[in-house]
């Protein structure tokens, strides 16, 4: 169940458009094994056309778009559920309800624990994103979570954290640790600290430095803000970002 977070996130941000019908699914699904076919259902009627932005520019686009097809992944069938704007990537749906990324060169890798999950971690980022906020790179071993030391954090918040997502979170800070790159013996995340007003952002460096059990170094661009960013500056609140209308195209085959 989501949390009065994701729900409120959903009412203020978020549109839907009429999901697939079952019947049609069930019309559609052939000799697809039974529970394919209830994945599929689940998924389409929880999720099918959900649509909203995180950071701008394109949307996560949730749904199966009339294509009722299951494929073959390292981690077992698979389906292409949702469109993701920030990797502008089609992201597989296991049917155990994980999400995945299958980009080519780098491992496929298991993003969110549930779209649910996945939600959640949204609408906390859409939440803090406005906030001061200081910005690193955090480097480990393939598989390996940044953080070794939580002391020195917010309280964690299970249900926006996932396998490449984490989050810790109190009435005046924030910290995220979000897996940006994997692949080449390494994995590469990408720590923020927020900071409801300045100066809270200002001492985030050796919070984060006794966090992190890994190389973190500071980051030299801040995707939330679309600019570089410079040794211990930290960003000001971004500017509302221009959006624009239009669907991604699923790759070939997707």
């Amino acid at each position: 169940m989501l949390s009065a977070r994701a729900k409120r996130f959903l009412a203020e941000h978020a549109t839907r458009h009429p999901p697939m019908p079952e019947a049609a699914i069930r019309a559609a699904a052939g000799d697809l094994p039974g529970d394919a076919v209830e994945a599929l259902v689940r998924f389409e009627a929880s999720y099918g056309g959900l649509w909203y932005r995180v950071i701008g520019g394109n949307p996560m686009e949730h749904g199966l778009d009339g294509e009722v097809e299951v494929h073959d992944t390292p981690l077992g069938p698979a389906f292409t559920g949702i469109l993701d704007g920030a990797w502008t990537w089609p992201v597989d749906v296991l049917l155990d309800g994980r999400t995945a990324l299958d980009l080519g060169s780098w491992p496929f890798r298991v993003i969110d624990r549930s779209v649910e999950q996945r939600i959640e971690k949204h609408a906390l980022l859409v939440e803090v994103k406005g906030w001061p906020h200081r910005t690193y790179t955090c480097r480990t071993p393939p598989l390996v979570a940044p953080v070794a030391d939580e002391r020195l954090l917010p309280p964690a918040v299970p249900e926006a954290s996932g396998p490449a997502d984490l989050w810790w979170r109190d009435d005046d800070t924030a910290v995220e640790a979000t897996l940006h790159a994997w692949g080449g013996g390494q994995d590469l995340w990408t720590v923020r600290h927020f900071g409801r007003v300045p100066h809270l952002a200002h001492h985030a460096d050796p919070i984060v430095y006794a966090a992190m059990g890994h190389e973190t170094v500071p980051a030299t661009w801040c995707i939330l803000c679309s600019e570089p960013v410079a040794p211990e500056r930290m960003c000001p609140p971004p500017a509302s970002p221009q959006t624009s209308g239009g669907r991604l195209r699923r790759r070939a085959g997707g």
